[in-house]
């Protein structure tokens, strides 16, 4: 499956919105001619929307995935692997229950996040330090394994071993703690 974000290109179909219980809000990307983006917003966590839009569908290991992204300043453009989605009483799709492979001006990073007592709590897996230029169009992708995650940003390579990795997942994309940009996400079952 394979999603290009330009305008005309995208109807939403293959990708369903669905939010992280750490955040109440629940914005939608903003459609521009070559990409969705998400939007400062003084009123969310971290100042602006995060959004996520996961596969309703699930898939295992082996898959690949990879988004084709860019931000600015802090934002952080990631892919999501989550476990399963819900209907909270609202009946907005969300997850507590994930991984994230984070993009940012630093490098990459790998969270593990779990609900604990009713919220999402965190630990990172993975911090690689290495300059990632803003603004500029990056590959990120990810291919799980049954215990290792498999990363590429850019042409660099590195694997990360992890425990207790799910048997399915959905799979996704995230903006995060900044403006993010996506132009493409494809999701390959290996």
């Amino acid at each position: 499956m394979k999603v290009d974000f330009s305008q005309g290109n995208w109807a939403g179909g293959a990708l369903c919105y669905a939010y992280s219980y750490r955040f109440e809000e629940t914005p939608v990307f903003v459609q521009k001619e070559d990409c969705i983006e998400n939007q400062k917003n003084p009123g969310a966590t971290y100042g602006y929307d995060n959004i996520s839009l996961l596969t309703p569908e699930k898939y295992g290991p082996g898959t690949r995935l990879s988004a084709r992204c860019a931000f600015e300043d802090l934002g952080a453009p990631l892919l999501v692997l989550a476990p399963r989605m819900e209907k909270d009483p609202r009946g907005v799709s969300r997850y507590g229950d994930y991984i994230e492979v984070v993009l940012w001006k630093n490098g990459v990073n790998v969270w593990r996040m779990w609900m604990k007592n009713g919220e999402v709590t965190w630990k990172q897996l993975l911090g690689v330090d290495f300059p990632v230029s803003e603004a500029e169009i990056h590959t990120v992708s990810a291919t799980v394994g049954t215990d290792t995650l498999q990363i590429t940003v850019d042409g660099r390579k590195i694997l990360l071993a992890v425990e207790e990795l799910y048997p399915s997942f959905h799979v996704g994309i995230n903006a995060c703690e900044g403006i993010n940009r996506f132009y493409e996400f494809e999701a390959v079952q290996g």
